[in-house]
């Protein structure tokens, strides 16, 4: 290795330009095939509806619930159905799924509704999840909405009163 390329291999440019190579080569998640079937049949139903279907940013991955396994949302709000009419979305929101890694080599769906909007926080060091539905489900009008807390535990999401 000549001189000056070894002058470039020392020090803070290196490590970053290691860690840009680590970061290239990570790859995302791969759906478990539960959570895989349901992207698979929202996309058949987006072609049913005369769409081409793009369902690349429905899906995240990330531990919700603290107990160290991945878990999935699914976001069907985020499902383009080019040409065609979104078939997850209507009444005022989409579809959307939670599903908790059950500790050994499965994912359990603990949440579906039609939400309008919704985000995750913490309240101390416990998770939460804030849900804002139509207003159907609180005996509103469907043009208003429904505001509700959950607390993200192990094997469920649990409401908070």
């Amino acid at each position: 290795m000549s001189p000056s390329l070894f002058a470039f291999a020392k020090g803070p440019v290196f490590a970053f330009f290691a860690l840009f190579l680590a970061l290239g080569v990570a790859r995302a998640a791969e759906p478990p095939d539960n959570i895989a079937e349901v992207v698979k049949e929202a996309e058949q139903a987006c072609r049913h509806m005369n769409g081409i279907p793009n369902s690349e940013a429905i899906l995240s991955v990330e531990d919700l619930n603290n107990d160290g396994g991945e878990d999935w949302v699914v976001d069907f709000a985020k499902l383009k159905c080019e040409g065609g009419i979104n078939p997850l979305c209507g009444g005022g929101g989409c579809t959307m799924q939670i599903y908790f890694w059950d500790g050994q080599a499965s994912w359990d769906l603990v949440f579906e509704d039609l939400v309008k909007s919704y985000k995750f926080g913490k309240e101390g060091d416990k998770p939460m999840f804030y849900v804002t539905t139509p207003g159907t489900p609180c005996n509103k009008p469907i043009a208003e909405s429904c505001d509700y807390k959950y607390r993200l535990e192990k094997e469920a999401v649990a409401p908070v009163n």
